[in-house]
């Protein structure tokens, strides 16, 4: 006959399981209480940044409608800001001395159009520097909700996999508990609830016991403001996309669709892809760039830097997978591999194959086990794939190194393309000088669309552009789309050149050599005469000051290495183009987890892409760069989501230099860029009609000749 457990220990362990699922279920359940905690939270913050932003307006914004309001009247009677007169109604607002019933009407009307345009503008940034009480409680309730959420992903599978068990583990187990109902109890009940006792308590020494879990739990109920903030500024991407899930009607985000075609939109919103693989929480316009990708199957997402373009890949991915897809590729720039490789092992569950250089051996792997294959541009010409093998989805980043027809890699990429029904081209920027590489990239993708693009580019309304290349190109610009975004504050800091800079400018112009004149001031032997040099110490004592991190950007390597003789162990080492992705990566991890006024050295088109430093918040370019795209790739590196402070972006100029040619130029390109892509749409096409150095070599001789320094000919 089966030995009686020890009573008491019984009942103490049945008291505990029962605690224990009951504990489960009121953190599983609790979801739905903390989301209407954060909408709460939501709609008062909304209603006070709202508040705020209509009381700073002053009535004086009527007079710009040129229809003869006369707010003179409105002040009189105590009137002084938009809000308050929001608040009035036609005939309230027709009570005042001076405003009949017209004057009423138009004052009426222009506050509600100023009122919807400021909320349909109005930046929903959580201010963490200097909070209200209204960014706290956000802040409060999205980090409880978030902090819970992590933690019933681990405690939903323990539960499922142990509560009904433990159910009739705890009646059988209870039968040892009492001495009547184990008296009355046969044989067989006995061993059954022997047994029950020791599988339930074998139960609750492993995971579903496991104390950790609750304690967690309950910390973040306890959290203090400070540690909710601190959370916050390292996952605030995580805090919008939450905001945005569950508060959709504050307006969290717009223009995702990029002006599509309505129908268009409807086909495409109607996909419902599976994205539980995804360990993530899309934005509302980065799960409508997954769907775009996946109903339109060979695409170019053009999005801004910074908007998430490789999350929107990576999702594609997962979504594929679920539908019994099972072989991807990524090609990407070498300075990108090991980030790849990173994302995609973070945010899922795909097994990654790095394969670079000519790695048969791992290429063989991938086409064996399949899921993601993440290699580089320089590889792809030197690996072959059988020719009947064909796979499921190709991502290329940064499209637009193969605009070039004629180069080796463009034509490796085509053969791929021939391999793969769908492809994801991804680039923030599609065009840097021509329309034609735009349209190049279109053909690789989908050649009639590009042939009806080669018909009516020349001739073509925007409408009828937009129209066409509605089908394979989509692109958000982060002010349409990250309504939370800090300020961008671009300022020129203009140096004047000492007599000994100057001579050595003259002496570099003379010679004709543009990289010597573009290291304008930086080239004097004696660092501390350097006037950009100077310049650029002020703004990194001041972001010390202020508690920032810098990146500092030069094309050359002999002008970073002064910044380090200028700045010291404040720098980080140099990522140029010989360190290896790796590395940079280290680098990287390194500088976000330094101390504020950490300064990060960096070549401009080594770091200027794809690496994610939202720990910056000050960018330093030693010289202007001589296309808007390598910048803004660069500013890209910091000016992201995820970012919670305002970005300051520094040039370094030299009065009376080429600096202002360049600077010039740069505008330019910029605006041909804005007027083609941003808009999809068809800019001037006669744009850049110097092309290669041409441009260059001619802004040489005009330099010399304005210094009369022309060689005799």
């Amino acid at each position: 006959m089966s030995e009686r457990p020890d009573k008491k220990q019984v009942k103490d362990l049945v008291r505990r399981a029962e605690s224990q699922n009951a504990r489960f279920a009121k953190a599983l359940d609790g979801q739905k209480a903390e989301i209407a905690e954060v909408r709460r939270a939501a709609d008062l913050f909304y209603n006070e940044k709202f508040k705020a932003e209509l009381c700073a307006m002053s009535v004086d914004m009527l007079t710009q409608s040129k229809q003869g309001v006369r707010v003179t009247h409105l002040k009189a009677a105590g009137i002084e800001n938009v809000y308050q007169l929001s608040q009035l109604s036609r005939m309230q607002i027709e009570a005042f001395d001076g405003i009949g019933a017209q004057g009423a009407e138009k004052i009426y009307e222009l506050t509600q159009s100023i009122v919807e345009n400021t909320r349909t503008k109005m930046s929903l940034r959580i201010d963490v520097d200097s909070p209200a009480k209204a960014d706290d409680a956000i802040i409060g309730a999205l980090y409880k909700l978030i902090v819970h959420d992590e933690l019933r992903a681990r405690m939903l599978p323990l539960y499922e996999a142990n509560y009904r068990s433990s159910l009739k583990e705890i009646t059988r187990a209870g039968k040892a508990a009492g001495a009547i109902s184990w008296f009355f109890a046969s044989k067989a009940e006995r061993e059954e609830s022997v047994l029950a006792v020791r599988t339930l308590s074998e139960r609750l020494s492993g995971e579903y016991g496991d104390e950790g879990l609750f304690a967690d739990y309950v910390a973040a109920d306890e959290a203090d403001v400070t540690e909710c903030r601190a959370h916050f500024r390292e996952n605030s991407a995580k805090y919008y996309a939450t905001l945005e899930k569950y508060c959709k009607h504050l307006n969290t985000e717009e223009k995702k669709n990029a002006g599509l075609p309505e129908e268009l939109v409807r086909k495409i919103e109607a996909l419902t892809p599976d994205l539980s693989g995804l360990k993530a929480t899309l934005r509302g316009y980065q799960e409508f760039g997954v769907k775009y990708a996946i109903h339109q199957k060979r695409t170019l997402l053009g999005d801004e830097m910074g908007l998430g373009k490789t999350i929107q890949a990576i999702a594609a991915m997962i979504a594929l997978k679920a539908e019994g897809k099972h072989h991807f590729m990524v090609v990407c720039p070498a300075s990108v591999l090991i980030n790849w490789c990173r994302e995609i092992k973070k945010f899922s569950d795909l097994e990654v194959t790095k394969i670079h250089g000519a790695d048969e051996q791992s290429l063989r792997r991938w086409r064996e086990n399949g899921d993601v294959a993440v290699t580089t541009y320089e590889s792809i010409s030197r690996f072959t794939l059988p020719e009947r093998f064909s796979f499921d989805f190709l991502v290329v980043d940064e499209a637009h190194y193969v605009k070039n027809p004629e180069a080796q890699r463009t034509v490796a990429m085509k053969k791929l393309l021939e391999k793969t029904e769908g492809v994801l081209y991804m680039s923030g920027t599609p065009l840097v000088n021509r329309v034609d590489e735009m349209c190049f990239l279109v053909e690789c993708l989908q050649p009639k669309i590009a042939e009806r693009l080669e018909a009516v580019k020349a001739v073509s309304t925007a409408e009828q552009f937009r129209s066409e290349l509605s089908g394979v190109y989509l692109r958000r610009v982060r002010e349409d789309v990250l309504k939370e975004l800090p300020d961008l504050i671009e300022k020129e800091q203009w140096c004047e050149l000492s007599g000994e800079e100057g001579s050595i400018y003259r002496d570099a112009v003379a010679s004709g050599n543009l990289m010597a004149i573009r290291q304008v001031s930086w080239q004097v032997d004696d660092i501390s005469k350097s006037s950009k040099a100077m310049r650029l110490f002020e703004i990194c004592e001041s972001a010390r000051e202020q508690g920032r991190k810098v990146i500092v950007f030069s094309f050359f390597r002999n002008t970073l290495d002064k910044v380090h003789a200028l700045l010291g162990e404040r720098c980080s080492e140099t990522i140029s183009g010989d360190i290896s992705p790796a590395k940079r990566q280290e680098i990287v991890d390194k500088f976000n987890a330094a101390d504020p006024g950490a300064i990060l050295v960096s070549q401009v088109q080594a770091g200027g892409t794809g690496l994610n430093i939202q720990a910056a918040s000050v960018v330093v370019f030693c010289e202007p760069q001589l296309t808007p795209a390598i910048e803004n790739q660069a500013i890209g590196r910091a000016y992201r989501m995820g970012q919670t402070r305002d970005v300051q972006v520094h040039r370094l100029l030299c009065d009376d230099t080429v600096d202002e040619r360049i600077l010039e130029i740069l505008s330019n390109k910029q605006r041909e860029f804005d007027s083609f892509a941003d808009e999809s749409v068809v800019g001037d096409i006669q744009m850049a009609a110097e092309q290669g150095s041409s441009w260059i070599a001619k802004m040489v001789e005009e330099e010399q000749k304005r210094l009369s320094l022309q060689k005799n000919q």
